[in-house]
């Protein structure tokens, strides 16, 4: 069987276990980007040509973890459905990913970026990614058929894990959506009709909007602002969680960055101790 034949029949296995297009779509081009490089065949790839193609230069420690568990996890597939004896990826090295604090962008950054100048589209994206905590590609797919005009709540499309949930919309959202054509996508493309813009055309185009405003972020760091702001103001991790549309109360702490006057407060909270005057006598 060769490699077309093999990646059709993976994509199948995986469409009947319920992977979403899009992460199937992305696995995919990973698989082809990963034979192009090596210039071998799904059948003959050795783990050898694999740890060179992990150590290649210009990529971050995340995508490299990402690249590990996704070939081993394929390689095992070709493994249980028999087209291979080996696992080439079971032994590739351990990738140390660092962790880094949260950084969310400010209030005050996303006033400035708003007031930059930025078309109206635009600032419904950053509208939408900051107080909906939407992704790109939940913004792209956003419908008229996705908001439940008499509940006012909206519909996330297109989510991570393939997750789609109905959240409250926020009252500056609504107050913007009343303005706007709902009449099939909020977001049309501009090049293909009945399709709307893609996540990546939403990344780029907010990327160049805060580089031009001089805000040193990335947009997906307006997620981290919209959990940041939830927690100071006193929501749970079990609300924010849920309005994040996660899983799991954990993966919050990767957007919540706590403020040093919040630790502070937290500081003078802990019981006091009285500490003795120096005497002349020092003990050992």
């Amino acid at each position: 069987m060769d490699d077309d034949a093999l990646i059709d029949f993976w994509i199948a296995y995986q469409t009947a276990a319920g992977s979403t297009a899009k992460s199937i779509r992305e696995r995919k081009y990973a698989l082809t980007a990963m034979l192009r490089r090596t210039g071998k065949t799904l059948l003959t790839v050795t783990r050898h040509d694999l740890i060179l193609d992990l150590a290649r230069p210009g990529i971050a420690a995340s995508t490299r973890s990402h690249y590990k568990s996704f070939m081993y996890g394929f390689f095992t597939w070709m493994q249980d459905e028999n087209y291979r004896l080996d696992n080439p990826a079971a032994k590739l090295p351990k990738v140390r990913v660092p962790k880094s604090e949260p950084d969310p962008v400010t209030t005050e950054d996303i006033e400035y970026v708003l007031a930059s100048g930025i078309y109206r589209r635009t600032r419904m994206w950053i509208l939408l990614y900051a107080y909906q905590g939407f992704r790109a590609a939940e913004i792209a797919a956003a419908s008229g058929k996705s908001v439940d005009w008499a509940r006012r709540r909206i519909l996330s499309v297109d989510a991570k894990a393939g997750k789609e949930v109905w959240r409250p919309i926020h009252p500056l959202v609504w107050e913007h959506l009343q303005t706007w054509n709902t009449a099939g996508w909020l977001f049309p493309s501009p090049t293909y009709t009945e399709r709307h813009v893609t996540a990546a055309n939403v990344s780029n185009v907010l990327s160049k909007a805060f580089k031009r405003a001089g805000v040193p972020h990335r947009p997906h760091q307006l997620r981290a602002w919209f959990a940041t702001e939830m927690i100071d103001a006193g929501a749970s991790t079990l609300v924010v969680a849920a309005a994040m549309r996660h899983s799991s109360n954990q993966t919050v702490e990767k957007y919540v960055r706590v403020r040093d006057d919040t630790i502070l407060d937290a500081m003078t909270k802990l019981p006091r101790v009285t500490v003795p005057a120096r005497s002349g006598r020092r003990v050992a």
